[in-house]
């Protein structure tokens, strides 16, 4: 595989301390405070982030300080008030909530202590979403939207970070959330690679640029560092910052209503479809070339960051959608090996 082929020309209380190993308790607010950080502890020794789910049980200890004080282990009341659906909140947002205080009350159990821990019915299964294959003419639309976006008055370099963020996710098949943490340490633009620190899985991984990728993000790189020289983040925000999922939401929010792109049906689109349309293209180009796409399998599975090879199979069902050679591939009995893909891999 070129891994530098040109990418279908798309370019021109409880306080918390963030920290690389995740979230630690500073202070304790809670009963729970000392068994939360117990936890931390082990999860941290094992390599693991562990900064989402952190973040929850902060707010689990904040809830249990105002409602349950001095309440030193988890108890049925407690946990049905954390598991209770908030307004307007997704089943899989509940979902992650929920799981990190399951955890927890598992983890007192384990030193003989009873807690109450959340049944595995709660809150119910999770929605798998079905990724939007974008066509060529779609992307096309997307980008030259983002090339079209102006400077605001409120800082920011919106007019650089846009088109380079969203370019670097697609031609790379990035995770939004992978794209919008690089650090500028972690991009080599004098060999053309990138260094993906801490990412699903707790896998890092290099991935490397193609001829055109690299030189329009040289140009990127120039332009920024002449306003913020020195930053840290890749695509810093006007604090120097990585900006926040939401903004990232927002922005493609912004690309698709410019470029007049809409779902009459269906799940809404998402900046993660980016990275299913990469995977497809890089299958599918595979294909049209009388190549095995199947041996594909290992190269993508370690570009894409999974952890398993199960996870890069389910690509090949996407891509026989749009390429009949790959069928066959699709239907073969590696398919009753493994669970139905979630929306994140």
């Amino acid at each position: 595989v070129d891994r530098r082929a040109t990418h279908a020309g798309m370019l021109p209380g409880f306080h918390r301390d963030r920290t690389p190993a995740g979230v630690v308790m500073t202070g304790a607010e809670s009963g729970l405070a000392p068994q939360i950080a117990s936890l931390l502890e082990v999860k941290h020794a094992l390599g693991l982030p562990y900064v989402e789910s952190g973040r929850h049980l902060a707010m689990f200890d904040a809830m249990c300080a105002e409602r349950f004080p001095g309440q030193a282990t988890v108890s049925r009341e407690m946990a049905m008030a954390w598991s209770q659906a908030r307004p307007g909140e997704h089943v899989n947002g509940q979902m992650r909530r929920i799981t990190p205080v399951r955890q927890l009350a598992k983890h007192i159990a384990a030193q003989g202590i009873e807690a109450y821990v959340i049944p595995a019915g709660i809150p119910g299964r999770q929605v798998h979403y079905r990724p939007h294959l974008y066509t060529a003419g779609e992307l096309r639309a997307i980008f030259d939207a983002a090339d079209r976006i102006r400077a605001t008055p409120y800082g920011g370099r919106r007019e650089l970070i846009i088109p380079a963020m969203f370019r670097t996710i697609y031609c790379l098949g990035l995770r939004p959330g992978e794209a919008r943490r690089l650090r500028r340490g972690d991009v080599d633009l004098t060999d053309g690679s990138i260094y993906i620190r801490e990412s699903k899985g707790h896998k890092d991984r290099r991935v490397f640029l193609s001829d055109d990728l690299h030189a329009y993000l040289r140009g990127y790189d120039t332009a920024i560092e002449a306003t913020q020289p020195g930053r840290a983040v890749f695509f810093p925000n006007r604090s120097g910052d990585p900006y926040n999922p939401s903004t990232i939401h927002c922005w493609f929010n912004e690309l698709l209503e410019t470029a007049g792109i809409t779902t009459a049906s269906g799940p809404p689109m998402r900046v993660y479809d980016l990275r299913h349309a990469h995977v497809v293209e890089v299958i599918n180009r595979q294909a049209r070339a009388g190549r095995d796409p199947q041996a594909l399998i290992g190269y993508l599975s370690a570009h894409l960051g999974h952890v398993n090879t199960a996870d890069t199979w389910y690509y090949f069902h996407l891509s026989a959608e749009f390429h009949p050679d790959l069928r066959a591939a699709a239907n073969t009995g590696i398919e009753a090996m493994f669970p139905e893909a979630g929306h994140a891999i």
